[in-house]
């Protein structure tokens, strides 16, 4: 049986601003963690939630100045092992980072085993450190449906840097891309068939490239074709960081906390840079929308009659032809 939980958004928010703090709590930073944890937890169920929060009198025109770092790149290639890394580094800074881990989820049960928190023992009692994990949730494109709310909502906590650690699924993984103002796509040597790889969206689109257990294989070969395939043809545009680390010898991170820097600096002061900016943020205006208006249109889809229906599935109308009636009916209500 599944126990159905109500929120309440008011409360919510004065708890996750700190105007108020969560029942049997005396700290008032730890307060607005544990509402934050809350937080994400209903979202998952109700990715609008998000939206609930963030249009609350408590946040209006309060900006996010978080920076969100997207780690993505094939399983077993050290993700968890350098986010925990990279963590460490951040810290040494006096910056405090959250960290979103997707673990996929099981298609049959729909858990996920939401190791990340595991393998980060480190960072657990540190206030400045924010760990949690979240199953994908069938979701595509290796990031949960919930992740750009919660972004949102750790965001709202002033956190330095965010740090989204994606499922790991290879080629359907270009939405990260749309989350993160600096993408790292991790790779690592011998990884097989080097055409292969390339065939990946993600791979045009990454900011850093990070050429991960350099200590097993010499990563020269790999870190040459990065940089023969990523170097823009334009020199006003970024160009891109291929480097090597060695999770296991904890080599190169200080260089790989120092290319998100350096991208960072870029994207805030050169005028390509933000023009990348808000590209990025109109596809996620059109993600948003997306989300907002699912709901209406399965309304719509529910009330089709069944010869309609069936015309679609004998293939005796197209679903476009559909979706286009759908789609003027919807705008005549609205």
């Amino acid at each position: 049986m599944i126990i159905q939980r109500t929120v309440d958004v008011s409360q919510l928010t004065r708890q996750l601003t700190g105007e108020i703090l969560v029942e049997g709590m005396s700290d008032a930073w730890r307060s607005r963690i544990r509402a934050l944890s809350r937080a994400i937890t209903f979202l998952e169920n109700d990715p609008l939630l998000a939206m609930n929060v963030l249009a609350n009198e408590h946040f209006a025109g309060q900006a996010c100045h978080s920076r969100v770092i997207g780690l993505t790149g094939l399983p077993g290639a050290g993700k968890s092992s350098l986010t925990n890394l990279m963590v460490r580094a951040i810290r040494k800074s006096q910056k405090s980072v959250a960290v979103l881990a997707v673990d996929p989820s099981s298609p049959l049960s729909g858990g996920a085993v939401l190791g990340d928190r595991v393998r980060m023992q480190e960072h657990f009692r540190d206030p400045g450190v924010f760990i949690r994990s979240m199953g994908s949730r069938g979701a595509l494109g290796g990031v949960a449906r919930s992740t750009r709310g919660a972004i949102r909502l750790a965001g709202l906590l002033g956190f330095d840097y965010i740090l989204v650690e994606t499922v790991g699924i290879g080629q359907s993984e270009s939405e990260i891309v749309e989350l993160a103002d600096t993408t790292v796509l991790v790779l690592m040597p011998n990884s097989g068939d080097e055409v292969q790889l390339m065939k990946a969206g993600v791979l045009q689109l990454a900011d850093v490239y990070v050429v991960n257990k350099s200590d097993i294989a010499n990563p020269a070969r790999m870190m040459n074709e990065l940089h023969e395939n990523t170097a823009p043809s334009d020199i006003s545009h970024w160009c891109p960081r291929v480097l090597a680390t060695s999770a296991t010898n904890e080599q190169g991170i200080e260089d790989l906390v120092q290319a998100l820097e350096d991208h960072r600096i870029y994207e805030t002061t050169h005028p390509k840079g933000h023009e990348v900016r808000r590209e990025r943020a109109t596809r996620e205006i059109l993600r948003a929308l997306h989300n907002v208006i699912e709901p209406d249109f399965i309304s719509a889809i529910n009330t089709l009659k069944k010869k309609e229906l069936e015309d679609v599935i004998e293939g005796k109308r197209p679903a476009l032809s559909v979706a286009h009636e759908l789609a003027k009916t919807f705008k005549r209500s609205h």
